[in-house]
């Protein structure tokens, strides 16, 4: 749309390996990558880099911590360059004047940790140094704006993509792999307007360098095909090891040892530690192993039956699972949502009650027995322990709202009342089962 600067790339390979860099989720862990990241090789690179291909030009550097954003501003300093770090860490007025000082004044570099991925903006900066790995294509794509306002005299901001050694299941973003180009030349436009692309390819299929390349000591037929694999695109379509619980009619401590002993294999695994990893199914792999095994399938056709039998069934190492099925329906409300807070209140006083009347309230290891439990404490034992269970088969859930919890909407509506009478007087004779049992 012409709304925003044009692209250009220069991606910068380093020594540094960070394939041995634990991932949770979308995340290096920041210990791990700041302590590989911390290689005088690497940040000389960086210095090196802007003094021979973009000197004089206004430049932003985004680091891994604000530790490392200063450690790499003083290197720069070091070598004669204007250069500042600018981090939460500063007070507001410090940190205001270094900004105003590098979008008006002499500051040339600027390096950053997170401080400056949204609510900035620049038109003046020509340069972004991507030298902080990340996972986070969100995290990417905010620092990447930050390069991408309009200014005079602006033809195009120039991203240095460092691309550190890494696996395939922990490799970092760039450009080319979020935007899913496996062809790069160096300099070359990755994001622009139609128009702009074709006068490139014009003049590179008549063997010419785009006379923008000049600037930068790189050849036109520097090629290189890159690997645009990427491990959170190949699982957006399966099953987690989580979702494969939650779809058959088994409780994770099964699924979990079946793996174990090699009877469940993953289609897809990726390693984010030295021991642990994520597991990935196709959908007809789950359903194999289902028919395998003899799991049922739990789908929203049987879900409420499903929880109906669980009901029925109702293992209990404590009395947690029918307190918290008679608080849920003494609190729901018409969409299936009941306050956590009324869960709590209703554990509380369970218990105290129990305990006012003389009569047995729990096992002595259960948090209940004792006189100095918090709220927060028996909000976390709710959550550990009868829901986790219920959460496991999809019956109930934790809403976005964090201060709700609520009963699968294919399992509430098609609730009678007296499906919900029978829950409550089913939970009463497995309290006073399990009463029984205790105090023996």
């Amino acid at each position: 749309m012409g709304e925003l600067t044009p692209i250009r790339c220069i991606r910068v390979k380093t020594n540094v390996d960070i394939s041995s860099v634990r991932i949770n989720g979308i995340k290096y862990y920041s210990q791990d990558l700041e302590n590989r990241l911390f290689l005088p090789e690497r940040n000389s690179l960086l210095v090196d880099t802007w003094l021979q291909y973009v000197k004089d030009k206004k430049t932003v550097v985004f680091c891994a911590s604000v530790r490392h954003a200063e450690e790499i501003a003083g290197l720069f300093r070091m070598n004669g360059v204007s250069c500042a770090a600018v981090s939460g860490t500063q007070i507001s007025g410090e940190r205001e004047r270094i900004l105003q000082e590098y979008e008006h004044g002499n500051t040339n570099v600027l390096c950053a940790c997170d401080l400056l991925n949204e609510g900035w903006d620049s038109p003046k900066t020509e340069v972004l140094f991507m030298a902080r790995p990340t996972l986070s294509k969100t995290l990417y794509l905010q620092q990447l704006g930050r390069g991408m306002r309009k200014c005079e005299g602006k033809e195009f901001l120039m991203v240095f993509d460092f691309i550190d050694n890494a696996n395939l299941f922990n490799m970092p973003l760039s450009i080319h792999r979020i935007l899913n180009l496996k062809d790069y030349r160096p300099g070359e436009l990755v994001l622009a307007p139609q128009g702009k692309f074709k006068l490139d390819r014009d003049l590179l299929a008549k063997g010419e360098k785009p006379s923008v390349y000049l600037d930068f000591p790189v050849e036109v037929s520097d090629y290189e095909l890159i690997d645009l694999f990427n491990w959170q695109e190949q699982v957006k379509d399966m099953i987690s090891q989580l979702e494969f619980v939650r779809m058959v009619d088994v409780q994770t401590e099964t699924i979990e040892r079946y793996i174990r002993e090699g009877r469940v294999k993953a289609d897809l695994e990726v390693p984010v530690g030295d021991s642990r990893s994520f597991k990935y199914f196709k959908e007809e792999t789950v359903r194999q192993y289902a028919a395998e095994y003899g799991w049922e399938l739990i789908t929203a056709a049987n879900m409420k039956d499903k929880f109906m039998e669980m009901v029925d069934a109702m293992d209990m190492a404590f009395s947690y699972k029918p307190v918290l099925l008679k608080a849920m329906f003494e609190h729901v409300d018409e969409n299936g949502r009941v306050r956590i807070e009324h869960l709590v209140d209703y554990f509380i006083n369970f218990y105290m009650e129990r305990k006012g009347r003389g009569l047995p309230v729990e096992k002595k290891s259960s948090i209940f027995c004792r006189e100095d439990y918090s709220r927060k404490e028996v909000e976390r034992n709710i959550f550990a322990n009868p829901f986790k269970r219920f959460e496991d088969m999809r019956f109930m859930k934790r809403s976005r709202e964090l201060e709700f919890v609520e009963f699968n909407r294919n399992v509430f509506r098609k609730l009678t009342k007296e499906d919900i009478q029978w829950i409550r007087e089913h939970c009463d004779c497995k309290l006073e089962e399990y009463y029984g049992r205790v105090s023996k």
